[in-house]
């Protein structure tokens, strides 16, 4: 798949068709924000000029959008220190949304994000407390 470089309004086109909403990101015209079904993500352009994804997605949870965090035993959406409990619909919603984004994109999927959705923090540590650390 290419980098294909496309103007500001042919990928807002193709995002809208896609049944995504498109709403641009600060004030210039080289980044814009995507949305569909609670899931939201900043794309920017490239030293290229092709559009990519900046930051990981969010997920709308009680108003605030929240990344994915991964804990080791379970994964929970995460605002400025607030956790919530994640719902499998929820991230299979996340994963549908990040595969779409990244097909109208022409981004290629890396082996462990095929597997699923990656998590944008992880806090666990299983040598945490060991005697030899």
């Amino acid at each position: 798949m290419g980098s294909a470089v496309k103007n500001p309004a042919d990928i807002r086109k193709e995002f809208e068709q896609a049944g995504f909403e498109v709403v641009t990101a600060g004030n210039d015209s080289a980044s814009i924000e995507v949305r569909k079904n609670n899931c939201s993500r900043l794309l920017a352009r490239n030293s290229k000029g092709a559009w990519r994804p900046q930051g990981p997605p969010h997920f709308t949870v009680r108003g605030l959008e929240c990344e994915l965090e991964d804990r080791g035993y379970q994964k929970f959406w995460y605002f400025e220190g607030k956790r919530f409990p994640i719902k499998q619909s929820d991230l299979k919603v996340l994963h549908q949304f990040d595969e779409e984004l990244r097909a109208i994109l022409g981004v290629i999927t890396l082996y462990h994000e095929s597997l699923g959705t990656t998590s944008a923090r992880s806090v666990y540590d299983r040598l945490n407390g060991r005697p030899d650390k």
